[in-house]
């Protein structure tokens, strides 16, 4: 029943995250919102939006290793399985704008994972310094992009001829299915948890974080199968973003965490700056991600779910 409950969780989420996005950037056109804010807002934090459900929502029922797990997983996710899946589709040609900063924030967030780590938490002042952090970031890209034209296809390939009260049941829709499958997958892993005897931690980093991710897993290898590949790798970076800046900073302000006791391990937060490093690297350097690249960080990400397994059952 528990996995019932897991499965259940992660279709409702992924399926009320893509119409809670519809929604939204229809109702925003409708509005005479443009598509550069449209699509550096409503887009980015749309696909997000199934993370920041489950991580409130842990949070909130007293489940912070979950939450935090969650946001974790899902960053290790994007980068070592989505964008090396993608990456081996076919290879990534950076094209993105503004790389450097992008570099700048989400390191700036995989290295607060590692300090949250060795704390044992996040205050509710630390999620304020997330937050601040996330809004710099928010104003200089939404006046970056307002300069600039936006990649036409991101937002056109979610424009539907929605009228008003369609775009609203879409965006109330898609919340209300938020946090129905929110409510069911911290249900779910959280039992399957005590059952095994598996740390909360864990199955935040694998079961939640992984599932949480579908949304940026299914617009990357979209992406990478119509040969627009780097819009896979812009996905990936704004989506770290939003994980691990806004939706942290927002629940550690209103549920501050405390972990538990070796439910977390420094190597956690050391992979995640590993591959935060080497996705920027590679990108400020090469600018391309070639096919061995992601099979790299296929074989990185494998190797760390082996670790994982052996120290649930160790």
């Amino acid at each position: 029943m528990s996995i019932l409950f897991v499965l259940i969780g992660l279709s409702l989420l992924v399926f009320g995250g893509d119409i809670l996005v519809k929604g939204s950037v229809a109702l925003a056109t409708r509005l005479g919102m443009s598509k550069a804010l449209i699509g550096v807002t409503l887009i980015g934090f749309g696909t997000s939006m199934p993370e920041f459900v489950a991580t409130f929502g842990a949070a909130a029922k007293g489940a912070p290793d979950i939450a935090f797990g969650n946001v974790v997983g899902s960053n290790i996710s994007n980068i070592l399985m989505i964008l090396g899946a993608a990456t081996l589709i076919s290879p990534i040609v950076i094209r993105m704008r503004g790389l450097t900063r992008d570099a700048i924030f989400v390191s700036f967030g995989s290295l607060a994972a590692v300090y949250w780590i060795y704390a044992g938490g996040i205050s509710p002042l630390g999620g304020a310094v997330l937050i601040a952090a996330f809004v710099v970031y928010m104003t200089l890209t939404i006046r970056a992009d307002l300069k600039a034209e936006l990649e036409a296809s991101v937002v056109d390939d979610i424009l539907k001829p929605l009228s008003v009260p369609m775009s609203l049941l879409f965006a109330i829709g898609g919340i209300v299915l938020l946090v129905l499958g929110a409510e069911a997958l911290i249900r779910g892993a959280s039992d399957i948890a005590r059952g095994f005897g598996v740390s909360e931690a864990i199955i935040g980093i694998t079961i939640v974080g992984i599932g949480t991710s579908l949304p940026e897993a299914t617009a990357a290898i979209i992406s990478s199968l119509r040969g627009e590949n780097d819009l896979a790798f812009a996905n990936i970076v704004g989506s770290n973003v939003f994980n691990g800046l806004a939706i942290l900073g927002v629940t550690a302000l209103v549920h501050p965490m405390s972990f538990s006791v070796g439910g977390f391990s420094i190597l956690d937060g050391v992979i995640l700056c590993a591959a935060t490093a080497a996705m920027f690297i590679l990108a400020l350097t090469h600018k391309e991600l070639k096919r061995w690249e992601g099979a790299l960080l296929v074989l990185a990400y494998v190797a760390y779910l082996v670790w994982l397994v052996l120290r649930a059952i160790g």
